[in-house]
């Protein structure tokens, strides 16, 4: 029997990078399930001399997976500190069907702290995703 690892933040390790998993991960009333291969990660709280923001909403984590079937989801956590309207830490995921799409979405991301993310996870994401040369 195969096991389905609720997503979480101890999913994202260095020793899962390019390791099939299966991966589940509850959306409201729903559950999103999935086998895929992490790409890549990075969490906000592992950078050097990671920076503050008080009062601003920011990325805490941004992970890129390959699903079995070839798509691509995009798992990010945002941290809203001082929002009338949302307060906290809240998940999103986001499934697109190229690793092109990702790369834009990625780049669309306008979170204040966005620029470490992006660069070392779409980085690492295209070297894995490259053939060996």
């Amino acid at each position: 029997m195969l096991l389905w690892r609720t997503l979480t933040e101890k999913s994202l390790s260095p020793k899962l990078v390019g390791k099939m998993r299966r991966y589940r991960l509850t959306r409201g009333e729903g559950v999103l399930s999935f086998q895929g291969e992490l790409l890549a990660y990075h969490r906000h709280a592992e950078q050097e001399d990671a920076p503050g923001y008080p009062g601003v909403s920011h990325l805490i984590t941004l992970a890129i997976f390959r699903t079995r079937k070839g798509r691509f989801v995009v798992y990010y956590i945002v941290e809203y500190p001082d929002n009338e309207h949302l307060f906290g830490q809240h998940q999103y995921v986001t499934h697109l069907p190229e690793f092109g799409d990702v790369t834009r979405f990625v780049a669309a991301m306008a979170y204040i702290n966005v620029e470490p993310f992006r660069t070392k996870v779409i980085s690492e994401a295209t070297a894995r995703l490259s053939p060996s040369a």
